[in-house]
């Protein structure tokens, strides 16, 4: 087990711990069970998210960079053609969706939005950051994100994800 794990488990058994007695009295040992795990999913929960989208930029990062305007930029996330996280006081922008100079949305992720977009009618960001850091065997193993970084061809990567769409939409 990793240094951190063991502290993380550490200080969860800390705040349980620091709870009155009376909260878990009522509770058989399976629910008891049941709940810590519940309660540990939802403590990590931003941990694997994080891990999983990689690097991200806020509002202010992200309106500088392509030369906008805050509101700008909320219309745009309105319409689907960039994909946004809600987070506490911004949102967070996954750097995969831009070009290497952070001018734009890369094309190819731009048509991936739209494929979501007009089979669901908006774009579900979460849906679509999980499907785009998911690795897939119709991809050779790749996420699609992955795909359309080391590979010359983003068609297998739109099939892909309009029969995501339409299961999605079904």
């Amino acid at each position: 087990m990793s240094v951190s794990l063991d502290h993380l488990i550490k200080g969860f058994a800390e705040g349980v711990e620091e709870l009155p007695a009376e909260v878990a009295a009522n509770l058989t040992p399976a629910a008891a069970r049941v709940m810590g795990r519940q309660a540990a999913r939802y403590a990590i929960a931003p941990l694997i998210w994080s891990a999983r989208l990689g690097d991200t930029l806020d509002t202010t990062q992200v309106a500088r960079h392509l030369g906008v305007s805050r509101q700008a930029l909320a219309k745009r996330l309105a319409n689907g053609s960039i994909l946004g996280l809600p987070g506490r006081g911004t949102t967070h922008y996954p750097v995969w969706q831009f070009t290497p100079e952070l001018k734009a949305v890369r094309p190819d992720v731009r048509e991936i939005f739209k494929i979501f977009v007009a089979e669901l009618g908006s774009l579900d960001a979460y849906a679509v950051s999980a499907w785009m850091t998911t690795t897939s065997e119709e991809l050779n193993g790749l996420s699609p994100k992955d795909w359309l970084l080391k590979k010359d061809d983003p068609q297998p990567v739109y099939d892909a994800a309009s029969r995501t769409a339409g299961r999605l939409a079904s």
